[in-house]
């Protein structure tokens, strides 16, 4: 949930920040779902990289500490904790997409003079 506001956090920034530039792209003629489509694609790609650091931190640190309290690192995998892992990947792009929902919105709707303006 905190990684969640984190990313929607950024996400606003990076929107605020590249505002001008979106005026840009909007009064050259892209289309507001394109700039939804392109804020929620950067979305996507932190739900997917934060996962994918997730899952390896995560299976590194469960290996290490079923060596040290068990004694065979290889009993700590099996198709259920491997499910495990999926599923929170799966639930790191959700939720960073769902983090992105307003800001892609928001930049969508912003009028171009508005844009350009600031």
């Amino acid at each position: 949930m905190v990684a969640s506001v984190a990313i929607l956090n950024v996400m606003l920034m990076s929107t605020v920040e590249r505002q001008g530039e979106i005026g840009v792209l909007r009064a050259i003629g892209i289309t507001r779902g394109e700039v939804l489509r392109m804020i929620l694609t950067e979305a996507v790609f932190l739900g997917v990289i934060g996962g994918l650091l997730g899952v390896v931190l995560s299976a590194g640190i469960g290996i290490v500490l079923f060596e040290f309290l068990v004694g065979n690192p290889l009993q700590v995998f099996s198709w259920q904790s491997a499910q495990y892992l999926l599923y929170g990947m799966l639930f790191a792009i959700v939720a960073s997409t769902l983090s992105g929902l307003y800001p892609a919105w928001k930049a969508a709707n912003e009028r171009p003079v508005e844009a350009l303006r600031e």
